[in-house]
């Protein structure tokens, strides 16, 4: 699904959804700063959120934030939506040849 003029922390505009499941959204997106593509996971606070997700995402959020392995996507940012959503965002890089892989991690990581 393409997606526009979504644009988080005046930094991360949206180019794509990635993958969707209850309370997630992964998304393609463009970091204004570096001019990279980047990967934003959307924890959102809805009707199917349970308080397991939240701690399930930060330990993510902190795991990347302290491993360095070229087979491992790295942390760039974690934020609050505020304004634009209840839920966190956490902000990683993209290598374009994760592409191919990406329903299989989906499917086993939970997106």
């Amino acid at each position: 699904m393409i997606m526009g003029n979504i644009v988080f922390r005046d930094r991360y505009e949206v180019l794509e959804e990635l993958g969707r499941k209850p309370g997630r959204k992964t998304l393609l997106a463009h970091d204004k700063d570096t001019q990279e593509k980047v990967v934003v996971k959307l924890l959102l606070f809805g009707g199917d959120f349970e308080w397991q997700h939240l701690k399930l995402f930060e330990r993510e959020a902190q795991t990347l934030k302290n491993l360095s392995h070229p087979a491992i996507p790295t942390y760039i940012d974690y934020f609050d939506l505020g304004k634009q959503g209840k839920g966190f965002a956490l902000v990683q890089t993209y290598d374009d040849s994760w592409c191919c892989f990406a329903p299989v991690w989906a499917d086993t990581l939970g997106n």
